[in-house]
């Protein structure tokens, strides 16, 4: 209980400090430089750095495929890990062409409380489902078989060690030629998913370049735009993006996952936990937010408003982000370790603490109203 005294105390005391005398902001932030710096070095190269994790991905899968074995395997597995960290850093953006043809839900099929989507791709297995194995019927199937939460499973989940050795028998109550069969049936839905998963990348990518309607929408808003009326509604939609990557870690990824006690605890509740990838998806979640408000504009506005603030949630997000990458153990084992509890548990207060001063102060000095949960969109 001393590191979480600690902890808290050194949060509670920084925030007190920077919100004691705020000034209040002479004039409202420019809003169209926000908007440009964060399409140009933010949310491009982020997709940008997606895109092509995507498709060394599918290279390597396709590989396993063709030429399966234990390397081929753990390359397999760590393009996944590389997708999931570029995923990780984009993953707070939940506008613009991310949005059409359920491109998100259809990459990220998560929460999934109910295990809706393992059902799903543990039934197409078993069923020998075709049409899962063609990335363009693939497509029209449901969202939980198309994405990086499938994928997991396949590369993961159980019995995906014949992905790389086919002919050796997981037990002893198949055939050679079913385990073969049952192998090869699933790498190329393994496949179809990695293919599935690059084009939907490289049509966000396409989405968002130069001369898009996308663009034009986001950097240059008018009264007649579906998507935006004012350059004042795109900076409120960052800052959405900037609340809901700190929420994920903070409320849906860690509380939920960590529940009121070790012994209640539901580790399986985080993402990519087969993986072992649940901290690193949470690190990229952090790291996409801080790059957001340091390349974003909002650190500026802070600046502004309050010099030396800016500072200070950068340092809230940095000491979150060096606490994830501190801890060495599994994700089910940290959720029920006490010491590891408490430093996650601080963790909360201080990524709380960064999101309300951030938010208290670009809300004055760009002149937004919220009134909104960062996760349904509203």
């Amino acid at each position: 209980m001393l590191a979480i005294s600690r902890e808290v105390a050194c949060f509670a005391l920084a925030a007190t400090m920077l919100c004691a005398s705020a000034p209040v902001a002479q004039t409202e932030a420019d809003h169209a430089a926000i908007a440009r710096a964060a399409l140009t070095e933010v949310i491009r190269p982020g997709y940008a750095a997606f895109g092509e994790a995507t498709s060394a991905l599918s290279g390597k899968v396709d590989t396993l495929c063709k030429q399966p074995s234990d390397v081929a395997l753990k390359e397999a597995r760590n393009a996944f890990a590389t997708t999931v960290d570029a995923w990780s850093k984009v993953e707070i953006f939940r506008f613009g062409p991310i949005n059409e043809d359920h491109r998100f839900d259809r990459l990220f099929y998560w929460p999934d409380p109910k295990s809706i989507g393992l059902k799903q791709v543990q039934d197409a297995l078993a069923h020998r489902d075709q049409a899962a194995t063609l990335p363009y019927e693939l497509s029209k199937k449901s969202v939980a078989l198309q994405g990086l939460p499938a994928l997991e499973y396949l590369l993961y989940g159980d019995r995906a060690d014949a992905l790389a050795k086919g002919h050796q028998a997981v037990d002893g109550t198949q055939s050679l030629a079913q385990i073969e069969d049952e192998a090869s049936f699933r790498c190329s839905f393994a496949n179809s998913v990695a293919t599935n998963v690059d084009r939907i990348a490289k049509n966000v990518i396409e989405g968002w370049c130069e001369g898009s309607a996308y663009e034009k929408a986001f950097l240059t808003p008018s009264a007649g735009d579906p998507a935006y009326h004012a350059p004042k509604e795109v900076t409120l939609e960052l800052y959405k993006a900037f609340a809901t990557g700190i929420e994920l870690v903070r409320d849906q990824k860690l509380a939920k996952a960590l529940g009121s006690s070790p012994s209640v605890a539901r580790p399986k509740l985080a993402p990519f936990w087969r993986s072992g990838l649940t901290f690193p998806n949470m690190i990229g979640n952090l790291d996409g937010v801080r790059l957001l408000f340091a390349k974003g504009g909002f650190a500026q506005v802070v600046k502004l408003d309050s010099p030396g603030v800016e500072n200070s949630i950068l340092f809230d997000l940095d000491h979150a982000i060096d606490v994830l990458e501190g801890i060495n153990q599994p994700f089910a084992e940290a959720v029920t370790d006490e010491d590891t509890r408490a430093k996650l548990e601080a963790l909360r207060v201080g990524l709380k603490s960064a999101s309300a001063t951030a938010g208290d102060i670009i809300a004055r000095s760009a002149g937004l109203s919220f009134g909104f949960n960062a996760m349904d969109g509203d």
